[in-house]
Order: structure tokens, then C-alpha cells, then sequence
């Protein structure tokens, strides 16, 4: 397989953003990026056109999500000072890196164990995991109405509402 120059970019270059960006600069320059590169520009362009802008789209989304929570970005700046370009790089979705929403209770490395999970009320814990499940299916309206509905169980949750405002900024 030919190398690819967008592998090459890491986040705060492909949405043109300095590395100490503020979450405000980001998104902003994430709303730039997707005017450039959203598919519904290439409609009418061939299949390979298509193809590529939703790459390099999903490729942004994915800068998006992790420059915008700021543990995924603290671990993406060790990831970058290892020379990786990316947080996960083999490949999969975006729903795959849902903030730390598959294991919500695991540390991330160097971490001290975790001691319980960061939601509290058993319905609302069914509910996250709904989401959770609907994140691998990539089905993100779904993942937004279960995260409400265990926003609305748990009360007060910025674990939850972090996840919501993610998964918020993909749906638009």
C-alpha cells in the first residue's frame, strides 16, 4: 500500500491549530477544516474523490475529539512526543476512541488504578453502556440519546457531559 502524506500530519497541524491551542481556537479551527473537507462538498465528484475528503474528514473529526478532551489530549501529546501522530493508529473509527468510553474505569498508562467507575447510579451505568455499544455500532444519534438519558439518571456528570459534548460536535 503507498504511504499516505495525511498520515504524516498530527492533529494540531491538520487543523492548523499551535499546540497550545486553547479548546475555543480548536473547534474553530475545526468548523474552517470541515467547510473544506466535509464529503457533502464532493457529491459530485468521482468515488475517489469522495473516498479521500472522508479521510481526511474523519481524520479531523478524530483531531477534534481528542484535542478537545483534555485527557485523550495529554495522552496524544505523549503519543506525539514518541513521534506517533496519532492517538490510535491502527486504523479504527472514530467510535473507537469515544473518550475512554469502552473503559471508562481503566487507567490510561501511568495512571493510578482506578477505584470505581466514574458513573454512579446503576441506571444511569445502563445507560452509558447503551451508549457505549451504540458507539461501536457507530450509531451516534443513538449514543447521544443514551448519554442523555444517564446524564438525566446520574444528575451532575462531567464525565457524562464531556462525552456528550463529543459526541455533540460529531453529529454536527
Amino acid at each position: 500500500m503507498a504511504h499516505d502524506p495525511l498520515d504524516d500530519l498530527d492533529y494540531y497541524a491538520l487543523l492548523d491549530v499551535a499546540d497550545d491551542a486553547g479548546e475555543d481556537d480548536i473547534k474553530a479551527a475545526f468548523r474552517r477544516f470541515a467547510r473544506k473537507y466535509h464529503p457533502d462538498r464532493f457529491a459530485g465528484e468521482d468515488d475517489d474523490k469522495r473516498e479521500r475528503a472522508t479521510k481526511i474528514f474523519r481524520r479531523g473529526s478524530e483531531a477534534l475529539q481528542v484535542l478537545t478532551d483534555p485527557p485523550q489530549r495529554a495522552a496524544y501529546d505523549r503519543a506525539l512526543a514518541q513521534g506517533r501522530t496519532r492517538l490510535v493508529e491502527d486504523g479504527r473509527s472514530t467510535q473507537d476512541r469515544l473518550p475512554a468510553v469502552q473503559d471508562a474505569a481503566k487507567p490510561g498508562p501511568g495512571a493510578p488504578a482506578a477505584t470505581a467507575h466514574p458513573v454512579k447510579s446503576e441506571r444511569a451505568r445502563a445507560y452509558f453502556h447503551r451508549a457505549v455499544e451504540a458507539a461501536k455500532a457507530q450509531d451516534w444519534p443513538l449514543v447521544h440519546r443514551a448519554l442523555v438519558a444517564a446524564l438525566r439518571e446520574e444528575g451532575e456528570s462531567e464525565f457524562l457531559r464531556a462525552r456528550l459534548r463529543q459526541v455533540e460536535a460529531m453529529l454536527r
